[in-house]
């Protein structure tokens, strides 16, 4: 279902908005990593378990690889790439996406022209699909030893049109306020800028609801991408996890669902 917002000019004609698509970022079958340098305590295996408190981190400035051998007769396919908890802007590092039939002896493609992220915040670039048995990320030009916390790629989960409104960019301070009993701030303890929004979707059908529920079932709690508009709001790829509950129960008859789902994450700074 989609929804149009139209708003009135007064002496000009009427514009549509359509909301687009929301895209989750989760979905990879990568193990055993191979990177070109490691330093010690920063396994390049942590990209792969959606935490930030720990990840991969080089031993020098040196073009890196992070690569993938999906093994002998197999092949893995994949249409983005997404990292957190990342320096390359600040290392001014140049991020791609390369696959090969060969390991990279004489087959090497690029997925995407290499590009420097625009901050430190997540990153996600999508691209056209490869299915190949060998894939790796390339970082180069590095002024730094370049780290990531949560790094993968793989295929991309296209949902449906929210069907009621929904603020992507909302945001609560968790913090700790002390009140005087005459209402006089007194001390506040900053903790974290919270993220929340919740997306809904009423009378989905039944194959997005098996979308969700294959997410859900994957990853709980952990640590997954979301961008809410990938072509006009690129740069807007937040971080996010799910909230406990996946209650989305049958209407008119069990043909559709209603389909709730919420999620919550750190605002990035």
């Amino acid at each position: 279902m989609s929804l149009i917002i139209r708003r009135i000019i007064t002496g000009q004609s009427s514009s549509a908005i359509r909301w687009a698509k929301v895209h989750f970022y989760y979905a990879h079958t990568l193990s055993s990593l191979a990177a070109t340098s490691t330093a010690s305590g920063y396994d390049v295996a942590n990209l792969l378990n959606r935490l930030e408190l720990n990840g991969w981190k080089a031993t020098s400035t040196a073009t890196q690889y992070i690569t993938f051998d999906a093994g002998l007769g197999n092949t893995y396919a994949a249409d983005y790439v997404a990292i957190s908890g990342h320096n390359l802007f600040t290392a001014d590092s140049l991020i791609s996406v390369e696959y090969s039939d060969d390991n990279f002896v004489a087959d090497v493609n690029a997925a995407f022209t290499p590009e420097t992220p625009g901050d430190n915040l997540e990153y996600v670039k999508e691209f056209t699909e490869f299915d190949e048995r060998y894939s790796r990320i390339k970082i180069e030009s590095n002024s730094v030893a370049p780290e990531i916390a949560i790094g993968y790629w793989g295929p991309k989960t296209e949902l449906d049109y929210a069907s009621t409104s929904y603020d992507p960019n909302s945001m609560e301070d968790k913090a700790i306020v002390n009140v005087s009993d005459t209402g006089f701030v007194m001390g506040i303890h900053e903790r974290f800028v919270e993220r929340r929004f919740n997306l809904s979707f009423r009378d989905a059908e039944l194959s997005l609801y098996a979308k969700l529920k294959t997410w859900f079932e994957a990853i709980g709690q952990e640590n997954f991408f979301v961008a809410f508009d990938p072509t006009n709001h690129s740069d807007d790829v937040f971080l996010m996890r799910s909230g406990k509950k996946f209650t989305n129960p049958f209407v008119r008859g069990g043909l559709y669902r209603n389909i709730n789902i919420n999620l919550v994450g750190r605002m990035q700074e």
